[in-house]
C-alpha cells in the first residue's frame, strides 16, 4: 500500500441489509478504504466481496490477522451483524487495535454497553454507534435553529418512528430475543433515543409500556411508548412500532415561542418560528441528490457522512457521529423503559458514566455566554 495512504482501512462484518450499505459507504468514503468483508454466508460474501474487488474472510479474527496493523493507515470494523453478537466483535476488534463502528443497539444489555465503552476508553481507541439519522439533513437543520433560540426553550418533543414488519422480516433474527433482545424498541428505538438527547439534552427518567399486537414470540413487542423526562422535566413521549403505516420518522419539537415537525421518508421541515416566520422546507434538490446518489453507489448518503466523521477522529466535542457513550446511553433508555413496563412505574435513570451534551445544548450555552459576554465582558461562562 503507498505510504502515503492515511485512509482508515475498514472490515464489515455483517452483510444483511445494512451491512451491505455500509461496506459500499466504506468504498465512496474519502477517509475510508473497505479491506474486506466478513458474513456467515460464505457464498455470498464471496459474490459481494467480488464485486467490489476486496478479499472476504471467514471469520473476524483472520480479516484482523490478515488486515495487518500499519502505523500509517489505522484500522477499523464496521460491525453489522445481529445484536448479540456485538459485544464479543467489539472487544476482539478493540482488542486486536482497530477502531470500531457498531451498527445500533450497540448491546442486548446496558451493563454490556457501559462495559464496552469503557473498554474502549482503556484501549484509547475509537468506539462509536450506528445512528445515522443525526445526519439527516432536517435534523441537522433542526438542530441548528434550536441551538438559535428559534423556538425559544425546548419544552417537549415527540418521536414517532418504525415501520410495517413485513413477512420476511418476522421470519428473521429480529424475532429472536436472543439475538435482538426485544422488538421494536431495540430495532428503531435507538434511534429514537438518540433524537430525544439531541433535542431535549439528557435524560433522568423514563416511564413505559409495551404491547405485541401481531402474535410475536415472548419478549418481542410490536409496539413501544415511553415517557422521558429531563432535569427541568421537560418531556420527551416516544412510540416505536412495527405496524406503522405512516412516514418511517416524524419528530415534533415544541419550544417555549414555537415548534418543529421533522419528517423522514420524504424529507420534510416546517414550523413556526420565535420571529413569527413559518418553515416549510421540502428538500426537492436534497432528495433527487440523494436518489441518485444511492442508485449509483448502493447506500445512503447519510451512512457515508458518518463514516468519514468516525475515520476522521474527534475534531470538536460532541462528537458529530455518536460515540459508544451515546449508544450506552440509549440502551440504558431502553431497559429503563423495559424495566417500567414490567414494573408499571417511572423508572430513574443511573447519571451518564460519560456527559455527552446535546449539539442544542452546547449550542444554546454559546450563544447565553456570547449574550453575557456582550452585556457584561467581565461575565463567567456557563460550564458545559
Amino acid at each position: 500500500m503507498d505510504g502515503g495512504d492515511r485512509r482508515m482501512r475498514v472490515v464489515v462484518v455483517g452483510l444483511g441489509f445494512i451491512g451491505s450499505q455500509r461496506a459500499r459507504a466504506a468504498t465512496v468514503a474519502r477517509s475510508t478504504k473497505l479491506a474486506g468483508v466478513v458474513d456467515h454466508d460464505r457464498t455470498h460474501a464471496k459474490a459481494f466481496a467480488a464485486n467490489l474487488k476486496v478479499p472476504a474472510f471467514r471469520t473476524l479474527e483472520e480479516a484482523l490477522e490478515r488486515v495487518d496493523d500499519d502505523s500509517n493507515s489505522p484500522r477499523g470494523v464496521v460491525i453489522a451483524t445481529p445484536p448479540g453478537d456485538h459485544c464479543e466483535s467489539i472487544r476482539l476488534a478493540l482488542s486486536a487495535g482497530a477502531h470500531v463502528l457498531c451498527e445500533k443497539p450497540i448491546a442486548l444489555e446496558a451493563g454490556e454497553a457501559r462495559s464496552v465503552a469503557m473498554f474502549a476508553d482503556q484501549k484509547r481507541l475509537k468506539l462509536a454507534t450506528g445512528l445515522n439519522h443525526r445526519f439527516y439533513p432536517p435534523v441537522q437543520d433542526a438542530l441548528k435553529l434550536i441551538g438559535e433560540w428559534a423556538i425559544g426553550r425546548t419544552e417537549s418533543v415527540r418521536v414517532e418512528i418504525g415501520h410495517r414488519a413485513g413477512e420476511e422480516f418476522l421470519t428473521g433474527w429480529h424475532v429472536d430475543p436472543s439475538l435482538s433482545g426485544g422488538g421494536t424498541l431495540m430495532d428503531n428505538g435507538p434511534h429514537a433515543c438518540d433524537l430525544i438527547r439531541r433535542f431535549l439534552g439528557e435524560v433522568v427518567a423514563a416511564q413505559g409500556y409495551v404491547q405485541d399486537a401481531i402474535g410475536l414470540p415472548i419478549g418481542v413487542e410490536s409496539d413501544a411508548f415511553a415517557l422521558f423526562r429531563n432535569h427541568d422535566r421537560a418531556i420527551a413521549e416516544l412510540h416505536s412500532s412495527w405496524t406503522r403505516d405512516d412516514a418511517y420518522l416524524r419528530v415534533n419539537v415544541r419550544g417555549s415561542q414555537g415548534r418543529l415537525l421533522i419528517e423522514a421518508d420524504p424529507w420534510r421541515l416546517s414550523g413556526t418560528l420565535a420571529d413569527g416566520r413559518r418553515i416549510n422546507k421540502r428538500y426537492a434538490v436534497n432528495r433527487l441528490i440523494e436518489k441518485a446518489f444511492r442508485v449509483r453507489y448502493g447506500c445512503e448518503r447519510s451512512l457515508v457522512v458518518e463514516l468519514e466523521a468516525f475515520a476522521k477522529g474527534p475534531q470538536a466535542f460532541p462528537r458529530p457521529e455518536a460515540s459508544g457513550w451515546d449508544g450506552c446511553r440509549a440502551a440504558e433508555m431502553i431497559q429503563a423503559v423495559y424495566e417500567s413496563a414490567r414494573i408499571k412505574c417511572e423508572v430513574e435513570l443511573e447519571p451518564p458514566l460519560v456527559h455527552t451534551p446535546s449539539v442544542a445544548r452546547r449550542r444554546a450555552r454559546a450563544h447565553e455566554n456570547a449574550r453575557n459576554r456582550a452585556n457584561d465582558p467581565l461575565a463567567v461562562p456557563i460550564g458545559e
